[in-house]
């Protein structure tokens, strides 16, 4: 008769994998979001620009409370808020504070500097102050939302996963009859989401449209809550609300879609740089000036090798690298971990449950290796059945039904360490 499980018979630790970390217990809502607006788009990739009414959902997303809260908790940085207004950027100790002490503003000083360094570095929004410059026509924008709203986080987990490329959240809060930016072309890929209010958008031909089509106009156009528009790197445009528009709130994803020509410069450098290492074609030109005929004798011969080796080069291993160094990285959602924790002391035999991720079970060691996401739980070795039976589960389940040879009270214990774990969640 095995002993019965205790919690001193478990222990989690790292597990090398290329799984994602264990995502949210249950599907955020920006996920559908992000899918659905990738297949809206479709062609127009690095094309054209395309406006789509009512394309996607986003109230769930985030609205006028959600921003509220976020700056009120002061978590924001000054790299993180801007305020502008009248086509510039306010200075940051107009609206950012150091705890609740008023601080005299000293101009051309040392001590200015500390000022600045410090508010840089732990300077939160003066929710009042911040408030006062909306209400006055000042246009606030916020940058790296999609860190700290875990909707957003999710919509952008998902668009990278769906393209491959890094993207991020900006937010940007205007008044009525106010105008952020004058025309102007952004060096990336954008969507336009509107959350509040409206927006009158003024776009001119994009990079591939003055190139492909010659009957390309000016488009005018005005986003109303749920419309999506899709602007290419390089389109020149420009946005502003009405005089009886009210507030504008709309939320920008930014990415780069990458260019033929830009990958090809990439890999070209890549090679170069490897063949100049081996044939030592590297180090400083010996002074004086004007010796462009011996830097010739040199380095001419070294680019007609180049150009004979390129023929010979394994292209498809050069863009796999560059593919590799530059795919997103893996964004965290960790939703609902907190209340899972809180939840699995209420787990019973009766409780319905189900997998959240794919549990691999192996025996090492004289323990048992269950590894899920990039995290695996050892235990001893009377519990590789349970475990098996609990990683070929399709569907929710309750621990007094799994029938397996572990006594009642140490499945128990199994499923609920599972649950705090996030592999396992209630149904």
């Amino acid at each position: 008769m095995q002993q019965p499980l205790a919690e001193t018979d478990f222990e989690t630790v790292d597990a090398p994998s290329d799984d994602a970390v264990l995502g949210p217990l249950g599907d955020p809502p920006g996920s559908e979001v992000a899918a659905e607006l990738v297949r809206t788009i479709g062609d127009s990739w690095g094309r054209r620009p395309l406006h789509r009414p009512g394309a996607a959902d986003i109230s769930g997303l985030l609205d006028i409370d959600d921003i509220d809260r976020l700056i009120d908790a002061r978590t924001l940085r000054v790299s993180q808020l801007w305020v502008c207004s009248m086509g510039r950027n306010l200075p940051p100790s107009t609206y950012m504070s150091v705890g609740e002490q008023p601080r005299t503003r000293s101009v051309g000083s040392t001590a200015d500097v500390r000022r600045i360094m410090t508010l840089a570095s732990e300077g939160s929004p003066d929710p009042v102050k911040v408030a006062q410059h909306l209400a006055a026509g000042a246009s606030l924008t916020l940058n790296q939302v999609d860190q700290y709203v875990p909707a957003l986080r999710a919509m952008c987990r998902r668009f990278e996963e769906e393209t491959h490329l890094r993207c991020g959240v900006i937010l940007f809060v205007t008044p009525p009859s106010a105008q952020a930016f004058s025309l102007h072309a952004d060096p990336h890929d954008i969507i336009v989401m509107q959350t509040h209010g409206t927006k009158y958008w003024e776009i001119h031909p994009s990079l591939w449209e003055r190139e492909n089509d010659p009957d390309a106009g000016v488009r005018t156009l005005t986003m109303h809550p749920g419309d999506m528009l899709y602007v290419p790197e390089g389109t020149p445009h420009m946005a502003k609300t009405s005089a009886g528009g009210g507030l504008s709130i709309h939320q920008t994803v930014q990415f780069n879609v990458p260019r033929y020509e830009t990958v090809a410069r990439r890999v070209l450098e890549r090679s170069f740089e490897r063949f100049c290492e081996e044939v030592a074609l590297t180090g400083p030109i010996p002074l004086p000036r004007g010796g462009a005929a011996e830097m010739a004798d040199r380095i001419g011969p070294a680019l007609a090798r180049f150009a004979a080796t390129l023929t010979e080069t394994d292209v498809r291993e050069l863009l796999d690298r560059h593919l590799e160094s530059v795919l997103p990285p893996t964004r965290t959602l960790a939703t609902g971990r907190f209340s899972a924790v809180a939840a699995a002391d209420g787990i019973t035999a009766a409780s319905r449950l189900r997998r959240t991720v794919e549990l691999r079970v192996r025996g090492e060691d004289h323990r048992v290796h269950t590894v899920f996401g990039r995290r695996a739980l050892r235990t001893p070795p009377h519990t590789e059945k349970a475990l098996v039976a609990l990683a070929a589960t399709q569907g929710p389940f309750t621990p007094g039904t799994l029938g397996v040879d572990l006594d009642a009270a140490s499945l128990l214990l199994l499923c609920r360490r599972l649950v705090r774990e996030g592999a396992l969640a209630p149904v």
